[in-house]
């Protein structure tokens, strides 16, 4: 994804996955840590690596759940919102919050298409307004859009302060 272009944001583009490791520790979410050789097998250039291994080093573990050392973090696909959920309520220190509602009813109509496992998670990240419903709908395997992201990182500086 390109960044911008021209002097445009595109805030209907959508993010990366490192697009969103980059912005959690940017954004002072997690400290920066790099390891002595490359721990996923797709980001191996120190600017990739910096920014997958601060977010999968996180002093509250790792912040996406789909991706362990020794194999790919696909850094180039896109951050899906259900990925995005996740990080960024494990990033702000919210997780246990969100496991102690794992199962959780959900007032989306499409919640059957959220593993019971992580609808504590949805539910943290739609209660603390890191994301929203849109229409009732949380649409957890659409890529999350580039203004989404500056929204929770927003909402991240706010539950910070509080």
């Amino acid at each position: 994804m390109k960044a911008t272009s021209g002097n445009n944001f595109r805030p209907q583009f959508t993010i990366s996955r490192l697009d969103l490791a980059s912005a959690l520790v940017v954004g002072g979410r997690v400290p920066q840590y790099l390891a002595g050789q490359p721990r996923f097998t797709d980001a191996t250039d120190k600017a990739t690596r910096i920014m997958v291994e601060s977010v999968q080093s996180a002093p509250c573990g790792s912040l996406f759940t789909d991706a362990t050392p020794g194999g790919p973090f696909r850094p180039d696909d896109r951050a899906t919102r259900l990925t995005a959920a996740v990080a960024l309520v494990r990033a702000a220190g919210l997780r246990s919050e969100a496991e102690s509602k794992a199962g959780t009813s959900l007032p989306v109509s499409d919640a059957y298409s959220i593993p019971s496992s992580l609808r504590g998670y949805v539910w943290v990240a739609l209660n603390r307004e890191l994301m929203t419903a849109d229409g009732g709908v949380f649409r957890p395997n659409n890529a999350m859009s580039r203004v989404e992201l500056a929204k929770a990182m927003v909402g991240m500086a706010r539950l910070a302060t509080q």
